[in-house]
């Protein structure tokens, strides 16, 4: 990772990237550092879209976050080709390691129909930086969602619940209802690419708002269209949207959902769409689910079982808790020992929070482990600290991938100590840690 970097260093760069010789930097003077970086911004106002194309270019490989308000007007330029690559390079301004993203997805999204915005999506928690976008941009993404080319569609739904999440949780969200009612319009497309694309990106914004609801209030005014019309999504003839819909409204908790959930879990019995529907239903964790929940402890199906700890663990209602501890203490299965582990601490429990975090050390259950420990949230991260010196690798790098998502600024200590970490994974999960808590200078390049 790259340190002490001049604030005021853009022009230099951008002289460089000009020059094409990063040796070069130190000898542009001044003046002529800000004379590259006025010539590069006044290629984004050029009549000729390939000017404009490589003002784009340049600015996104040099990364400055200072040049990202001349970019957002192209996020609405009139040639198809220019306004695509606007908005994929907003989306990779912000991100917190864009090579780490995309290998990230690699596993999870088809390369051949993969866009940097889909991948970021996918990542989710701890893709982006720490720094916001300016408001330009959210509403720069909310008109091309409009466009008429489809891949600019796309690529804007998925950057505003990428750039727009954070934004959401913090009240800062622009224009919630005309972002809503183009995502609506995107939802009733004929093309299920893009009525994926839509249901995503409103499950992620309404998850976010259902966080912090007054902090949105005109997101949250249109929850129930939202969410009644995602429903009707769970009876889509495509495969991928019924499922889709499904994760949406887990992420929204999207409480008027939970009993067609249910009919859905109680009429597939297995299969993913019994899965995803019983997944949903835990997630929402509504305290009418419960008999529900008791009623699987028993059920053949391990993962079953472990969703249906997990939903007890989030209605909070203690004689149920008691209860399946009672009834699961034998279960052999590694699954629902983890997801118990997760219920004892998403009740404030941390006993078995050791059991819980060594879920990092084996593949079939880091990706549960990460889940699991950023909803426990902000309230977890004093008591995860001490795990950054478990003796496993594995554990470590999870340890600080997490707690530059749900720490507070005082993980950075924690965090900044696994940074010099002898193992490569944890130091690089710790670098993009640092990226996540640290806002970072307008003037200071994207860290390489």
């Amino acid at each position: 990772m790259r340190r002490g970097v001049r604030a005021g260093a853009i022009g230099r760069a951008l002289a460089v990237a000009l020059a094409a010789a990063w040796a070069l930097a130190a000898a542009v003077p001044a003046a002529a550092q800000q004379v590259a970086f006025e010539s590069v911004v006044s290629k984004l106002k050029d009549v000729d879209p390939k000017t404009r194309l490589d003002g784009l270019k340049l600015l996104r490989d040099a990364g400055y976050l200072e040049a990202v308000p001349a970019m957002a007007p192209l996020i609405a330029d009139p040639d198809d080709q220019v306004q695509g690559a606007a908005v994929e390079a907003v989306v990779a301004m912000y991100l917190v390691d864009e090579k780490y993203t995309r290998e990230y997805a690699r596993d999870l999204v088809n390369d051949k129909g993969g866009t940097l915005p889909l991948f970021a999506f996918v990542q989710g928690p701890g893709a982006t930086i720490a720094n916001l976008p300016p408001v330009s941009v959210i509403r720069g993404l909310i008109q091309a969602a409009g466009a008429a080319n489809v891949r600019t569609r796309f690529d804007a739904a998925y950057a505003m619940a990428v750039l727009g999440r954070p934004l959401v949780l913090l009240g800062q969200f622009p224009d919630g209802r005309a972002a809503v009612n183009r995502l609506m319009a995107i939802l009733h497309e004929l093309d299920p690419t893009m009525r994926l694309a839509a249901t995503h990106s409103l499950g992620r914004l309404m998850g976010a708002a259902d966080r912090n609801p007054t902090a949105s209030p005109e997101l949250t005014s249109q929850r129930t269209e939202v969410g009644d019309q995602i429903v009707a999504g769970m009876n889509d003839g495509d495969a991928m949207i019924r499922l889709a819909s499904m994760a949406a409204l887990a992420e929204m908790r999207y409480e008027r959902a939970v009993q067609s959930l249910t009919d859905l879990f109680n009429y597939y019995k297995k299969g993913p769409e019994a899965m995803a529907a019983f997944d949903a239903v835990a997630k929402i964790g509504h305290p009418g689910s419960l008999p529900v929940f008791l009623a699987h402890l028993n059920n053949n199906d391990a993962h079953v079982r472990r969703l249906a700890v997990e939903g007890i663990a989030r209605t909070g209602d203690k004689a149920a808790m008691a209860e399946m501890e009672s009834r699961t203490a034998g279960d052999q299965s590694a699954f629902v020992g983890h997801a118990r582990a997760f219920a004892r601490a998403r009740t404030g429990d941390y006993s078995q929070l050791a059991k819980l975090v060594d879920g990092f050390k084996f593949s079939l259950l880091q990706s549960d482990t990460f889940d699991y420990l950023v909803e426990l949230g902000p309230a977890a991260a004093s008591e995860l600290a001490p795990f950054a010196s478990n003796k496993d690798a594995k554990v470590r790098a999870g340890i600080a991938e997490v707690l530059g998502i749900i720490g507070p600024q005082s993980s950075l200590a924690v965090i900044e100590g696994l940074v010099r970490d002898k193992s490569d994974l944890v130091a690089a999960a710790a670098e993009r840690s640092q990226r996540r808590l640290s806002a970072r200078a307008g003037a200071a390049p994207r860290p390489r």
